[in-house]
């Protein structure tokens, strides 16, 4: 029989892991350290020379708020009037180019006193052997040949910041320089150059408004006078001349309105005469003319009227006791007859001056209709004349405000 003997079994091998264990990480610093060390001395030795080598620059800034600064005799009486309108965007940009300007550039190169100043003159440092070599076979140019102020123009400018701030009416301006004093004084320099070049504008245009003012203001106001004249000349040709104590309307417009207020009076005068007229006729046709007021007024009238009562009541008691062909019955009756006559004769006279009246007034509205048609026509002829009128005012309005 044959044994087996067991087989002796082994634990498989663990892989291999990648990479660095914490406890290995110092090995690895301290065999690779001058890898480490080198570059970060190099890094910090070429940061303190830049440091020392180059030199700082500053930059200093100012700003400048744009305003009208025209002169107000400068302009006319209806520009004087008219609200002054800020500047746009294109007029502020206009100003910036200003401030860039090459003649407020060499203004502040000689206030700055720039050249000679080696940070902006190259013709102010000693020039190397390589450059005045070029510059003797031609090849590089010479700086002094050039104006002084040119030399420094082209740093100048490298150095000079001009630009809208936003959308607003304010430029800002920035100048650098090594200087700090110099970075601030150059932004101030140019912020105060560009504002008296600004007040020597608006002198120049004073001085010369105010030159050709006193050479032509004698003429200008002859001019004044003579179109003042021609309005008033042309109002009187015309009958446009205002009547004292009115508000400007014409005299033939005034006197149109007080004639249609006359006539509107007079048919008002010959409507009520016409009225009572009528009345009157009916009553004396009724047989009561002693109850017109016009009558009953009148004194003498008043006395028949008093008489023809009383001789009434006497025919009234009379008729009681006597028959009517009583002579004393008939001879009442003839009294109250006789004064009736007399009253009627008084309305008939009072009748006759009120038709009078009545014609006077018809005649009066005729004539005041007649005038104001003939009035109205003026009327019409003067408002073609105003419309020359006001043209000759506008011309005089215009010379005044020359």
């Amino acid at each position: 029989m044959t044994e087996i003997s067991p087989r002796a079994t082994y634990p498989a091998r663990m892989p291999a892991r990648d990479g660095l264990t914490v406890a290995q990480v110092p090995a690895v610093l301290r065999r690779s350290w001058a890898w480490i060390a080198v570059p970060t001395l190099a890094a910090a030795l070429a940061s303190g020379v830049f440091v020392q080598v180059v030199a700082p620059r500053y930059t200093g800034a100012a700003q400048v708020l744009l305003e009208s600064r025209e002169a107000a005799f400068a302009r006319t009486a209806q520009e004087r009037s008219d609200q002054v309108t800020p500047p746009d965007e294109q007029a502020v940009a206009s100003q910036v180019q200003v401030m860039m300007s090459r003649d407020l550039a060499r203004e502040a190169i000689r206030r700055l006193k720039l050249v000679g100043n080696p940070e902006f003159d190259p013709s102010a440092g000693e020039a190397g052997p390589v450059k005045r070599l070029l510059m003797l076979l031609g090849i590089a140019p010479n700086p002094l040949d050039r104006p002084a102020e040119d030399r420094v123009l082209d740093t100048y400018f490298d150095r000079l910041l001009v630009y809208p701030a936003g959308k607003s009416r304010i430029i800002s301006v920035e100048f650098r320089s090594r200087d700090a004093d110099l970075a601030a004084a150059g932004a101030n320099t140019v912020a105060e150059l560009y504002l008296a070049s600004l007040e020597a504008a608006k002198v120049d245009t004073a001085r010369y408004a105010s030159t050709w003012l006193g050479g032509n203001i004698e003429s200008l106001r002859k001019r004044v006078a003579e179109a003042e004249a021609k309005v008033e000349a042309f109002r009187a040709r015309n009958g446009l001349v205002a009547a004292p104590g009115t508000t400007g309307q014409p005299l033939t417009a005034q006197q149109l309105g007080e004639l249609s207020t006359q006539l509107s009076q007079a048919r008002t005068i010959q409507a009520d005469l016409g009225g009572r007229l009528k009345a009157i006729k009916e009553m004396i046709k009724d047989g009561r003319a002693f109850e017109i007021p016009d009558v009953a007024n009148n004194e003498v009238v008043r006395r028949t009227v008093e008489n023809r009562i009383a001789v009434r009541a006497q025919l009234a008691l009379e008729s009681r006791t006597l028959l009517p062909a009583h002579p004393r019955i008939k001879e009442l009756t003839a009294q109250v007859t006789d004064l009736d006559q007399q009253i009627k004769a008084a309305a008939e006279r009072i009748v006759r001056t009120m038709e009078n009246d009545q014609r006077i007034a018809a005649a009066r509205v005729e004539s005041l209709k007649a005038a104001v048609d003939g009035q109205r026509e003026v009327v019409v002829k003067g408002n073609a004349s105003e419309i020359e009128l006001r043209a000759l005012e506008r011309e005089a309005k215009a010379q005044r405000e020359c």
